[in-house]
């Protein structure tokens, strides 16, 4: 993490507050996706404005826009680098990342955690949320919630990260056989669920699934007939796998059609309203 201190809106140190912070973020991130995501679906957009970067700048890090959507100093936060926009957060070490939500009060870094924000917007942001937002973090599921979050981030998002992200191509080949494996348990527990006839079982025995609260609570999503929070997670990583990032793991890796059951939740979601907004088409080219 590039800052010390964690701050959340669960705990109370951090205000709910419309329009008193602003969010760092590239469609080309997986992380920044889920925040992105999520601010559509609840209705947040107006209430946490964002400034885009589209790539990284001649200091290595993430470059922001100026006002013409072009590489430059952004008008709001009067800064070039995602580096800049650190520089004066307590505590902060390099590298900085992306998503990075920004009190404007003191135009401080106070949330660099796409997992926590996700789940903060989901709920402690409740009051702002549009009428009929989804529930994403839905109190009666919060154990298979709970489960699904740990058990992805664990199985598919670190071990996406790395591969993507490495240049030893002998631990590369482990974790993508680790990634294979995690999705053969996923598409087998949404055929389960779903009454498709499970094509990869036999995963079920090589590596440790999710927790039976999760298993239990999976139906046309993770966790039920509707998408939460662990479905978002697993999205955006699987949005990178689809629209590219496949062809730079070891050997190359199969499409997601050799997954039936993930495969028909990927696209499911994908063509739903808001799951995809023009920050992400552009990036990812669809």
């Amino acid at each position: 993490m590039p800052i010390s201190s964690a701050h959340r809106f669960t705990e109370g140190d951090l205000p709910v507050e419309a329009g008193r912070y602003r969010l760092v973020v590239s469609g080309f991130c997986p992380w920044c996706r889920r925040v992105l995501i999520a601010r559509r679906l609840l209705g947040l957009s107006e209430a946490i404005p964002v400034s885009l970067s589209y790539g990284r700048g001649n200091d290595g890090f993430w470059e922001l826009t100026d006002e013409h959507g072009e590489p430059g100093v952004d008008p709001v936060l009067g800064c070039q680098s995602v580096a800049d926009v650190y520089a004066t957060t307590p505590g902060y070490t390099p590298p900085p990342t992306i998503p990075a939500l920004v009190d404007m009060t003191t135009k401080q870094v106070v949330m660099a955690d796409s997992g926590a924000l996700l789940e903060d917007l989901a709920t402690a942001w409740k009051p702002l949320h549009a009428a009929g937002a989804p529930d994403l973090y839905p109190a009666d599921r919060q154990l298979a919630i709970k489960g699904w979050d740990e058990w992805i981030g664990e199985h598919i998002n670190n071990a996406h990260g790395f591969i993507t992200h490495t240049d030893d191509e002998e631990k590369a080949q482990m974790a993508a056989d680790k990634f294979m494996i995690s999705l053969d348990v996923i598409d087998t527990i949404l055929a389960r669920a779903t009454h498709m006839e499970p094509s990869r079982e036999a995963a079920l025995t090589l590596t440790d699934p999710p927790i039976l609260a999760s298993t239990l609570a999976t139906g046309q999503f993770l966790c039920g007939d509707e998408p939460t929070g662990p479905d978002i997670r697993l999205f955006t990583t699987m949005q990178a796998y689809v629209h590219g990032d496949r062809h730079r793991y070891p050997g190359g890796a199969p499409s997601i059609s050799f997954w039936p059951a993930l495969a028909r939740w990927f696209h499911a979601l994908e063509s739903r309203p808001g799951w995809v907004g023009p920050e992400e088409r552009s990036a990812l080219g669809i």
